[in-house]
């Protein structure tokens, strides 16, 4: 199973935005890939919103997956 580590979350000074740092484990490869985004208000709010009791960085590392596949996508079309 590929994991996603939310390592830190930190509000960016201009309180619009946040600053997600991460790290994903490819466990086919056993590769470490480190990371942030900047991500707005409303993506962190949502986030918070799909936490559960057990797992309250779930919808971080939802967040996150979602982000880097968007780059990724935008990186193989250029």
């Amino acid at each position: 199973m590929n994991v996603i580590s939310i390592n830190y979350v930190t509000p960016n000074g201009d309180n619009s935005t946040t600053r997600i740092e991460f790290t994903a484990k490819f466990q086919g490869t056993n590769d470490n890939v480190s990371g942030s985004i900047n991500v707005n208000n409303d993506d962190i709010t949502n986030a918070y919103h799909e936490a559960t009791a057990s797992d309250p960085y779930a919808g971080h590392r939802t967040l996150v997956a979602s982000k880097l596949a968007g780059e990724f996508k935008q990186a193989a079309n250029k």
